[in-house]
């Protein structure tokens, strides 16, 4: 195979590939602010970056990254799309590649964001079950940062959005799209963030029962939205950072498309009876 990446491949080619494999990656990711020395489209790398070598790892192709979904920041530059627009759209991606002949669905998050990850996730597991032609389909949501523990260290230490980690995926990457102006809110608000990330957002109701839906916006004093410390960014860490994705979702990913496979030939499957553990493996 010449290309790990299906926009650059043919329809014989597709056709071929399709003969004795049936793995894909759908990244997907959008355009955010990221503070003053990254720019809009660093979720965007981030998802096309690990999904190509992850695809090379795996031997399989990526579909063209999706790069609308729902960030809730408000700041110029930054692009949503409401979750259950973005939900919908990787369903019909999927339903359609379904129908070619694919099996095996790798989504790669390049943005955390819980809204669209939530939505995504329970979006998926009702498509399944209305839609009886995917049932064979085994779809996995695969954030970066689950197969990197060096990544979710820095989560703990209070790095998030813009900050260590996705500055030196860059400069590993791509070191040219990064400036050397790092800007941060003000102190106190830079510490909230780093606190707490979703303390950008303001939320406000007209009482205080649980019941009624809350207006958010975003917090008038966040002008900059780094939570982190981008300031201690290298490229040796985010070469450490993609070659534990590599090393570990390879692994965990390549037994479980062996097992999906076994499992559609001899009609097995998992049976989940317990609700409880239904909902923890949902999140």
């Amino acid at each position: 195979m010449k290309t790990h990446e299906m926009r650059h491949m043919t329809v014989e080619e597709v056709q071929n590939y399709l003969k004795t494999n049936k793995t894909i990656i759908i990244p997907y990711a959008l355009c955010e602010q990221h503070g003053y020395h990254l720019p809009l489209d660093v979720d965007i790398r981030n998802a096309e970056f690990a999904s190509v070598r992850l695809a090379e790892k795996l031997g399989c192709i990526t579909a063209p990254v999706l790069n609308y979904t729902f960030s809730g920041g408000m700041l110029p530059g930054t692009i949503n799309v409401k979750p259950n627009t973005f939900s919908n759209l990787v369903g019909e991606i999927i339903e359609s590649l379904t129908i070619q002949g694919f099996r095996n669905f790798i989504i790669i998050p390049g943005h955390g964001g819980s809204e669209s990850m939530l939505h995504l996730k329970e979006s998926l597991r009702i498509l399944k079950w209305l839609n009886p032609a995917l049932k064979d389909d085994m779809i996995m949501l695969v954030p970066i940062w689950d197969f990197s523990p060096t990544w979710l260290d820095l989560f703990r230490n209070q790095d998030y959005h813009a900050a260590e980690a996705e500055t030196s995926l860059l400069l590993y990457w791509c070191p040219e799209v990064v400036r050397p102006k790092i800007v941060m809110d003000k102190k106190a608000v830079a510490e909230r963030l780093r606190t707490d990330p979703d303390s950008y957002q303001h939320r406000e109701s007209f009482t205080d029962l649980k019941q009624e839906i809350v207006q958010t916006s975003q917090r008038e004093d966040v002008r900059i939205g780094v939570m982190g410390y981008p300031e201690k960014a290298n490229a040796e860490l985010g070469r450490k950072i993609e070659s534990e994705f590599l090393k570990n979702a390879s692994k965990a990913l390549a037994k479980a498309i062996k097992d999906a496979d076994k499992a559609r030939k001899n009609g097995t499957r998992i049976v989940h009876e317990d609700n409880e553990k239904l909902k923890i493996l949902s999140l």
